[in-house]
């Protein structure tokens, strides 16, 4: 239930299929890693994440290629605070991913926040965030405010499970309550002319 100082914030959670979403979702609702049989997403789940004072209604929208075609999830992406774009740090091909990202930037609404996590960095083949930020974020995401952070959703050996997950959505949260913000100022602005 809504304590009165909570925010409430939607966020959509993209990506292609196997690079972790479900297991990113899982772990932030649950607090730990999920079972190792968890299911592929299909057309789209909802979790609640309650964080630094904040719900977060959680869509992860499944990344099999037929859910590229956006008019399925169109109105999640449009209507929501923040965009979540989750990547497998340890592929060497980004065609997928910059399929999806593409047609994400092109609903999104203008200055949301954008989280890209370089997922599964406990992997030995594993790219570095900076690496996946400079060699293909930063052409896509050029005028975008997004953060870029790697993390590890699951590790069999339970050792790095959920390793950034929650710094990377408290830096989410924080980005979405400032645009909530600016949005509100600039409302009023235009309310007042």
């Amino acid at each position: 239930m809504k304590k009165p100082s909570e925010e409430i914030f939607s966020v959509v959670l993209l990506g292609t299929s196997g690079v972790g979403k479900s297991s990113i979702a899982f772990y932030l609702e649950h607090g730990y890693p999920p079972p190792s049989n968890i299911k592929p997403t299909i057309a789209f789940g909802i979790s609640h994440v309650e964080m630094s004072n904040s719900v977060i209604g959680l869509i992860d929208v499944g990344g099999q290629k037929k859910f590229l075609d956006m008019r399925y999830h169109e109105r999640f992406v449009r209507n929501a605070d923040g965009l979540v774009f989750v990547m497998d740090s340890a592929q060497r091909n980004f065609d997928d991913d910059e399929q999806w990202l593409d047609e994400a930037l092109r609903l999104i609404p203008e200055n949301i926040p954008i989280l890209i996590i370089a997922n599964k960095q406990d992997l030995s083949t594993a790219l570095s965030a900076d690496f996946i930020q400079k060699y293909f974020i930063d052409s896509h995401l050029k005028g975008n405010n997004y953060e870029i952070f790697g993390t590890v959703a699951t590790d069999p050996g339970g050792i790095r499970s959920g390793e950034n997950l929650n710094a990377s959505f408290e830096h989410l949260i924080a980005e979405m309550k400032m645009y909530r913000k600016t949005k509100l100022q600039q409302t009023q602005l235009q309310q007042k002319i």
